[in-house]
């Protein structure tokens, strides 16, 4: 394999990474590629935390807009619509797997209002989970808006069911987020 400068035009390698300065990586030709994703959090100290595109956050009832916190109740978190393996893997409140819990995307939204056809979401990521006596805390980092609508119009790829819009709680599911929202037409990564 050949890596070199890339300048625009045709590359006579098929087995050639080109760097294209200032616009990351192009990949010519390749049989499969497994991009990690790192995510540098604003109060890691610059610290890369490689993203989980497995499984996601998804947190309803809650209004995400006002604070970098909300409390979830106990027998609200990570109790209702999730499997018994993502339970396996996430539940306890260890350390270790609070660790996991941060490494995935989240969704944060307060319950659906219907007469609000201009409600949001927000795209975010879990900085810090805190089990106290009167719930759980939940800090995190905020990145972008996202209509509601989009996720109720892809509750199926999205493994949600119907009433879980109207529904207080924190699950974690299966699904690679950041792939069902590109779909879904949301840009994370220009050029995409």
């Amino acid at each position: 394999m050949e890596i070199q400068k890339y300048n625009g035009g045709q590359l006579s390698s098929a087995d050639t990474i080109a760097i294209n300065e200032g616009k990351g990586v192009q990949i010519v030709h390749a049989d499969s590629v497994t991009p990690t994703f790192n995510v540098i959090l604003p109060e890691s100290g610059g610290k890369r935390t490689e993203l989980s595109r497995d499984y996601f956050n998804l947190i309803i009832g809650y209004d995400p807009f006002p604070s970098d916190h909300i409390l979830v109740e106990r027998d609200r978190a990570l109790t209702e619509y999730i499997t018994d393996e993502v339970k396996e893997l996430f539940c306890g409140w260890t350390p270790e797997k609070i660790e996991k819990i941060k490494k995935l995307p989240a969704i944060i939204t307060r319950e659906r209002d219907r007469s609000d056809e201009q409600q949001e979401a927000v795209f975010a990521f879990i900085k810090d989970v805190r089990p106290q006596e009167n719930g759980i805390k939940v800090y995190f980092q905020k990145y972008y808006p996202i209509p509601l609508s989009l996720l109720w119009g892809n509750m199926r790829e999205l493994a949600m069911y119907q009433f879980e819009f109207t529904r207080t709680h924190w699950t974690i599911k299966n699904i690679d987020l950041l792939e069902v929202l590109q779909d879904a037409g949301i840009q994370f990564f220009p050029g995409k």
